[in-house]
């Protein structure tokens, strides 16, 4: 078959796909996209949000469009399969509006992100069908990185970029002291900070590595190893990044990389990364990409009015049931005062330690009297309308100028709790403890609380609860483990 006849076929393709042959299809998809639009409107508007306001996801603008484009370079072999309603499709709509219902409840960006944008591939797959979902399987999966995750990481891929370029100072010679996120050379003083962690690297390599074995590798296991490599490969150039840096401060006297300067080093060095990884691609790639082949020119059309209805229904169901649960949020309900003031000591200056918490309704803290001073108490009521009790923006410390050493778990009054001992850059030591108050009950655990407060909001109660931090000097337990004996009785 010569070139010019399998372009005949493509346009014959799209001519009998039109408008007026599928009816029923287009106005059917429009309507039950015009839903998910309406529907995950709140996960939209904050995604928006988040890509805009955070660098390291950015690209999140980009991937659906990206998205559609790689459907749109395979639209002749998507036409040639027969397009079909796929009630299958409700095994993952069902649960995904589930979890945008309780994100919505529990105030879970997370889960508003992770529905809004599982949502939009499988209700492709419902009105196109089972054979025709296969031929676009990665543009499908592809948008699931518009989903804005990753920060969680943070904490550990800084761990990680310490530990490795400590390892290589130490094997080059470079005398240095380490105290938790702290590495002190001779020269001065550097932080690991969250900068400095590589998970813009990481994310970014992750998107870039996946579409290029998308793009340029055939087999599935060159595929996987490419993604693999695109995994780890930043991790360890990251170390390197860090590494240097250091290297080159300590051998310049402090002269270069102490200041901006590492900023910008991160970005060529980010540059070179992405340039290296796609190398590595090329190295591997076994053939260039060719574009499949069409099947057959006659591909079926059928739409399925009783599958349509019953997922508008099911949307019309589950949105009702936010309408209700947004009603019992904008509630008032008024925060139960602590009983606490009485044991408090304004006066007390012995640690400028504060947490950071965002927006709470009210907050209070102060010294423990009896403590002398050395046990600071905080406490903050959210009462959920406009702020979030369980939330990665609230901080026990200032990250600037704190760096987690170590964490061990007490139990007192039966009370499982995980002590955060801080070091500052001064080398003041803390120790760090915090639990949830909701309905008079406490947990420790915020995935617990965040649980209990879904529940209440699902089955028509308030969520409304207050967060207490605990600080004392030193990293000894002892004075944190009496103060919660001293504290929980007024609870």
């Amino acid at each position: 078959m010569n070139n010019e006849e399998t372009q005949d076929e493509m346009k014959q393709s799209l001519a009998g796909f039109s408008f007026a042959n599928n009816k029923v299809f287009y106005i059917s998809s429009l309507a039950l996209f015009g839903l998910w639009l309406v529907f995950c409107w709140q996960g939209l508007t904050t995604v928006v949000e988040i890509w805009y306001g955070n660098e390291i996801f950015n690209h999140g603008f980009f991937i659906v469009p990206g998205a559609f484009y790689l459907i749109y370079l395979k639209r002749f072999e998507l036409l040639s399969k027969p397009i079909q309603t796929s009630p299958l499709a409700l095994i993952v709509i069902i649960p995904a509006l589930l979890l945008y219902v309780i994100g919505v409840a529990g105030d879970i960006q997370l889960f508003l992100h992770a529905a809004t944008f599982t949502l939009l591939p499988a209700l492709i797959w419902l009105v196109i069908g089972t054979a025709a979902a296969k031929t676009i399987l990665f543009p499908l999966v592809f948008m699931l990185f518009s989903i804005p995750v990753g920060e969680q990481l943070i904490p550990y891929l800084q761990e990680i970029a310490a530990d490795g370029s400590v390892a290589l100072l130490r094997l080059t010679g470079v005398p240095l002291f380490r105290s938790g996120l702290y590495i002190e050379i001779p020269q001065g003083r550097f932080l690991v900070a969250e900068a400095c962690s590589g998970v813009s690297f990481f994310i970014a390599s992750f998107v870039i590595g996946s579409l290029y074995a998308y793009l340029n590798l055939v087999s599935v296991k060159r595929r996987a190893i490419f993604v693999a490599i695109s995994l780890i490969f930043p991790v360890l150039a990251n170390i390197v990044r860090v590494y240097g840096i250091i290297l080159i401060a300590y051998l310049t006297d402090m002269e270069h990389a102490a200041g901006a300067d590492h900023l910008i080093y991160g970005w060529f060095f980010f540059a070179f990364v992405i340039l290296c990884l796609l190398g590595i691609g090329e190295f591997i790639r076994q053939s260039p990409y060719e574009p499949c082949k069409i099947g057959p020119k006659n591909a079926t059309t059928s739409v399925s009015i009783p599958a349509i209805i019953s997922s508008i229904a099911v949307f019309a169901s589950f949105f009702a049931w936010i309408v209700n649960i947004s009603n019992i949020s904008n509630s008032h309900f008024e925060p139960r005062l602590s009983t606490l003031a009485y044991d408090w000591d304004d006066n007390c200056q012995t640690t400028d330690w504060q947490p950071i918490v965002v927006d709470p309704d009210s907050e209070e803290f102060g010294f423990l009297k009896y403590r002398g001073c050395n046990v600071k108490v905080y406490n903050a009521w959210f009462s959920e309308q406009h702020n979030e009790l369980v939330s990665d923006l609230h901080r026990l410390f200032d990250p600037e100028r704190f760096s987690l050493s170590h964490t061990r778990s007490i139990t007192t009054n039966g009370l499982h709790l995980s002590v955060y001992h801080v070091v500052s850059s001064s080398g003041n030591k803390l120790s760090i403890i915090r639990f949830y108050e909701v309905d008079d009950a406490l947990f420790t655990s915020a995935v617990n609380a965040k649980i209990y407060q879904v529940r209440n909001v699902l089955f028509g109660s308030s969520r409304g609860g207050r967060l207490w931090i605990l600080a004392a000097n030193g990293h000894d337990v002892s004075d944190i483990s009496d103060s919660l004996s001293a504290i929980l009785p007024h609870l």
